[in-house]
């Protein structure tokens, strides 16, 4: 990736909103934008207009320093009004001003990480808060772009790019019998607190795996049950389509909602009954497949109607209780009596879903993959200590898995802490 050409690409999200915002970063985005003819001032918004044809466009334009940019470039943002046709003719004038070219994806985010201003791990705490898809994924996204990882991981790669320099530097003047880098039992200390450190930073983990996963609250019943009604009702909008006749419902509909404070997915599937084609078979798998990992199945029994119900997670809905027969206790999804009864049931039913905790640590499946591999690289190391050669390998070993977290661990680093750390001068 081209990390000297200045880049140009749209910083707002696809919407309906009245503003845009295109973002240009790198060594000739100021020029660039002055060329355009507008006077910046750095660090302060102004107001100009870049000429469009025989037009002249009204925007706004806020200019950073490479010292307080994101990308650690100089960086220029253009808010103006959110229409595609103005947001394609002004990237393209940028373009052409900056002598640039479009950003690649996330490249923004890989120019602040390479100039030193995010960690590896924050860079990715961005990444994952633009595809959570719920509010526990926000919270550990948060968590991650705000550095908690990187504050707990790189003050331990530091320690065991130290120690290793030091057991390496022995090695190196091993014949120097008043010359002792570190020793033994130094070395056992320092490995010992590194491990613990690392220990507990898995204790205090939640997976950003599990923050995706929502409980699941799947309708189920015999046809025209009224599941579809309900599930509209539940929903708050119309979103399954309502009719009375038999297998109108044939995928799973799933809709993210809320009942009370919890967030749940919403399933309406197909009424359950015996295949009698290759059609109704697929549709009753489907409904089986959204019944076995429901966390409740509301199971919805009409009017003067008998309906076996075979889930110990279930929860018996009286629906249609309006009509004549219904019990006493039916919902009416059309008038919403009893609806909020219902959801305010399952939510007591439902254990809260993971949020992650003020001083909990967002893992990603790779950073706990490689906190696991460094803590077995330091336990070799403790084995092998009487052997600093293999010592060092293993140190080695736990300090590229580390350095995967933190992605600051280099060779020039090792030689670093040995000028910073260890007096050599003999």
């Amino acid at each position: 990736m081209d990390f000297e050409s200045t880049i140009v690409a749209v910083s707002s999200a696809s919407g309906n909103s009245s503003h845009a915002l295109v973002r240009a970063s790198g060594k000739n985005a100021w020029s660039g934008i002055q060329k355009l003819g507008i006077q910046i001032e750095s660090r302060k918004l102004v107001r100009g207009y870049l000429s469009i044809g025989t037009s002249a466009l009204p925007v706004f334009v806020y200019s950073f320093p490479s010292e307080s940019s994101f990308t650690g470039q100089d960086t220029v943002e253009i808010q103006l009004a959110n229409n595609r046709t103005l947001i394609d003719l002004v990237l393209q004038k940028l373009v052409a001003a900056t002598d640039g070219r479009f950003a690649e994806a996330g490249e923004f985010t890989a120019r602040a990480f390479l100039n030193g201003n995010i960690s590896l791990s924050a860079a990715e705490g961005v990444c994952a808060t633009i595809s959570a898809n719920n509010d526990a994924e926000l919270s550990g996204a948060s968590l991650l772009r705000a550095g908690a990882l990187a504050m707990a991981t790189e003050p331990v790669a530091t320690v065991i790019a130290r120690t290793l320099a030091l057991v390496e530097a022995g090695i190196d003047f091993t014949d120097e019998e008043d010359v002792v880098a570190i020793s033994e039992s130094a070395l056992r200390d320092v490995i010992l607190d590194c491990k613990h450190k690392l220990t507990s930073v898995l204790k205090s983990k939640i997976t950003m795996e599990s923050l995706r996963a929502l409980p699941s609250v799947v309708l189920a019943g015999a046809p025209n049950a009224g599941k579809s009604t309900l599930f509209n009702a539940l929903l708050g909008k119309k979103r399954a389509v309502i009719s009375g006749v038999s297998g109108t419902t044939r995928d799973a509909i799933v809709e993210q909602t809320y009942f009370e404070s919890k967030e749940i997915l919403l399933v309406d599937i197909a009424g359950y009954e015996t295949a009698n084609n290759e059609l109704s078979a697929s549709m009753q798998k489907a409904a089986q497949r959204a019944l076995n990992t429901a966390d409740v199945v509301l199971w919805c029994i009409a009017p003067n109607c008998n309906s076996k119900v075979e889930y110990e997670n279930a929860i018996i809905v009286h629906t249609k209780g309006d009509l004549e027969g219904a019990c006493a206790d039916a919902v009416q999804a059309n008038t919403g009596i009893g609806i909020a009864a219902l959801k305010e049931q399952v939510a007591s039913t439902l254990s809260d879903a993971p949020m992650p905790r003020l001083g909990a640590l967002a893992l990603l499946p790779r950073h706990e993959h490689n906190v696991c591999k460094t803590i077995e690289a330091l336990s070799d190391a403790l084995e092998q200590i009487h052997t600093p050669e293999l010592t060092a390998a293993s140190l080695r070993e736990a300090l590229n898995a580390i350095g995967a977290i933190t992605g600051q661990v280099t060779p020039d680093e090792i030689i670093g802490e040995v000028f910073s750390t260890f007096c050599i001068g003999k």
